[in-house]
């Protein structure tokens, strides 16, 4: 019995209730049973993360403050005022009436957290902008004792005027002996403290302290226990107990501390929240998120049965568009979508409109094929009717050489065999290949010609005939490139020809042969025209294309030899000059040869 293959809305139903609504119902109860300590452990861990956070945005604001009294212990007039002499009760004045005008209006005025700025030195003056005159004894004997620190957070104090103040204290060094001058003293403001404290909420009776290195309060909720010693179990908690929180208390009045100490500034956060608390916010919440969750599965499960249809739906549609495709009607086009579906039926319209101009260039292509058939057949129809006109002369030329015979003129009867033999050779199938030293021999025939009229004509031949027997050519290749040479070389400028060389090259391609004249030359623009139609022209453009330059018998020949071996076979110019030309025809070897 065949088994049915499952759709793919089926597939995402089943794997929906497989994967995510089971395991979710199994182990519900299980997290039900243990929500509870979950609840604790991220109470725990909220209040450590905000303890962490308060701690990081005071230690960037106390950085801040000592980035921005830094430039305070080196100022000119802070140095001058730590070195004075007691006695001298005018430079104090004069350093103190400088400070009051100069100092204090761009440090305290331009900040709102900095309340007072106060200048201690050791020697017995000071100078503070704020009533100050009742904390210096007191501070002078903090000094002693923590001599070594460079900035120290003294505690909340309460100036003259009854503001509440967090007092530090930087050490002021000598520009000049590098030793402790003095104490720079800094009042700031305890809003901008209690504002990052005030950011955090712990409940409705939660509350955060700040305990200061010597283990007293430097900030609680109850201002009453400022400056006061931590009780003994919070010391012994902080001290013994790695794990930065403990309990407090039991039953109903069961509170967490969390603590977080900073290195920076040696302060410790502290938080005190009731567990009752706590646990009735999360319980509510966690409620909350189980009739969330609920809500939520059933929206998923509409979600994906909606979403299985619409995809079912578009590949369904798709899969009949293919099969018409099939059968072969390739106008169809898939609708446009803005989704991945919609990428799959832009990729099949693609697919089609490449089809529809694959097909259309193939028919295009065996057009072409037909049309260059039809030209090439052309040609050899015009070539065999070329050929009538040479038979006949042919003919007539035999006369000739026997009434030279008879009246023995022995010049006439040679150049009439030369010419016979010439035409003879013409008016064989101009496409079949022959030996170079064949085509060599035949070029000899029209040389002996011209040496009869030219009896000055020097014929410079440096050949290995035996090699040039393993070269093939076509007939006509030769002979005229030397009567091209003839003609434009010499006879177009009114010149007596006078030399003629051959020579030739052999390398692993075939043969390099060059045919040098001593005449004129060409322009320099017609050379580079020549080369470059040698060189860059297709079979294509040979086929249907004429001469691109006046001339045609150099182009006949290259055209030929090209369309027969193909690259690099051809010609090309070498030089052309006043002082003559040479012209380089390449060949191959013949087909056994170069096996």
């Amino acid at each position: 019995m065949r088994i049915k293959t499952m759709t793919i809305k089926l597939k995402l139903v089943l794997l929906f209730f497989g994967f995510f609504c089971v395991p979710f119902l199994v182990l519900g109860k299980f997290w039900y049973d243990r929500s509870m300590e979950t609840i604790e452990d991220n109470a725990i861990n909220n209040s450590q993360q905000l303890m962490r956070q308060m701690n990081y945005n005071l230690d960037v604001y106390f950085s801040d403050i000592k980035k921005a009294t830094l430039p305070l212990l080196a100022h000119p007039l802070v140095q001058q005022f730590v070195k004075i002499d007691p006695n001298n009760q005018y430079d104090y004045y004069d350093l103190s009436s400088h400070i009051r005008s100069d100092l204090i209006p761009n440090t305290v005025y331009n900040r709102d957290d900095i309340y007072g700025l106060s200048v201690i030195s050791l020697k017995g003056p000071y100078y503070s902008n704020i009533a100050f005159s009742d904390r210096v004894d007191r501070y002078r004997k903090e000094f002693a004792e923590n001599y070594a620190d460079n900035f120290r957070i003294l505690g909340i104090s309460r100036t003259g005027d009854g503001t509440e103040v967090i007092t530090v204290f930087r050490r002021i060094i000598d520009n000049e002996t590098y030793v402790t001058a003095g104490y720079l003293i800094i009042d700031l403001s305890l809003n901008r403290t209690t504002n990052i404290i005030n950011q955090a909420e712990l409940g409705k009776t939660g509350m955060i302290s700040i305990v200061n290195t010597d283990d007293r309060y430097l900030y609680h909720p109850d201002s009453q226990k400022w400056q006061q010693l931590l009780p003994d179990r919070y010391k012994r908690s902080f001290e013994h107990i790695n794990a930065p929180y403990f309990t407090n208390g039991t039953g109903a009045g069961k509170t967490i501390v969390v603590y977080n100490r900073s290195a920076a500034t040696g302060l410790t956060i502290v938080s005190e929240v009731p567990l009752r608390e706590l646990m009735e916010d999360l319980i509510y919440f966690r409620n909350l998120t189980l009739g969330f969750v609920l809500l939520l599965i059933i929206l998923a499960f509409v979600t994906i049965f909606s979403f299985s249809l619409s995809i079912t739906r578009a590949l369904s549609q798709l899969m009949n568009l293919m099969k018409k495709v099939e059968m072969g009607d390739l106008s169809i086009r898939a609708p446009l979508r803005r989704d991945e579906i919609g990428s799959l039926n832009r990729g099949f319209n693609l697919m089609l409109e490449d089809l529809n101009r694959l097909i259309e260039m193939i028919h295009t292509s065996h057009l072409k094929e037909k049309e260059m058939a039809i030209h090439q057949r052309e040609s050899k129809l015009q070539m065999l009717q070329a050929r009538i006109n040479p038979h006949f002369l042919y003919n007539t030329l035999g006369v000739i050489n026997a009434y030279a015979i008879i009246a023995k003129v022995k010049p006439i009867s040679q150049m009439t065999v030369w010419l016979s033999d010439i035409f003879r050779y013409s008016i064989d199938n101009g496409e079949d290949t022959v030996s170079l030293a064949e085509e060599i021999q035949h070029m000899f025939n029209y040389i002996h010609i011209q040496q009869e009229r030219y009896q000055s004509l020097e014929v410079d031949v440096d050949l290995n005939f035996d090699r040039l027997k393993d070269i093939h050519t076509l007939r006509l290749t030769v002979q005229p490139i030397v009567e091209n040479a003839f003609i434009h070389g010499y006879e177009d400028y009114s010149i007596k020809p006078a030399y003629i060389g051959l020579r030739a090259s052999f390398d692993d391609s075939g043969v390099k042969l060059l045919i040098i004249d001593k005449g004129r030359g060409m322009p320099p623009d017609l050379v580079d025209t020549y080369n470059h139609a040698f060189a860059q022209m297709s079979e294509e453009q040979m086929l249907q294309a004429s001469a691109p330059f006046g001339g045609i018998g150099m182009w006949n020949v290259h055209s030929r030899l090209r369309l027969e071996f193909g690259e690099p076979y051809g010609l090309s110019i070498v030089i052309s000059e006043s002082f003559g030309t040479i012209v380089e025809i390449r060949m191959p070897y013949r087909k056994e040869q170069s096996e």
